[in-house]
């Protein structure tokens, strides 16, 4: 016999919220190892690389939105050729 809809539907939700809390623990337990260590060098670490991180997101904005202004431009002069093109046809006709 087929599982019903709801069945089906309850168990995913109960393996869904098993993974989260296996996640959680997971996590916890990776803290819990990473303070063992020794926590000082790791926020050092940390710091330069979101400097680093910053520094590379800025650099990668900026060539999306120069990007982004070429499309435009190109976008636009495709346009306004067509543009001509059909009033060409209109008036030519």
């Amino acid at each position: 016999m087929t599982e019903k809809r709801a069945d089906y539907r309850k168990k995913q939700q109960q393996k869904k919220i098993r993974k989260i809390f296996d996640n959680f623990k997971r996590l916890k337990k990776d803290d819990q190892q990473v303070d063992e260590v020794d926590p000082e060098p790791t926020v050092k670490e940390s710091a330069n690389f979101e400097s680093r991180e910053n520094f590379s997101s800025e650099e990668e904005r900026e060539n999306r939105i120069n990007r982004l202004k070429k499309r435009l431009n190109y976008a636009i002069l495709i346009v306004v050729v067509l543009l001509i093109i059909v009033l060409f046809a209109l008036f030519k006709l």
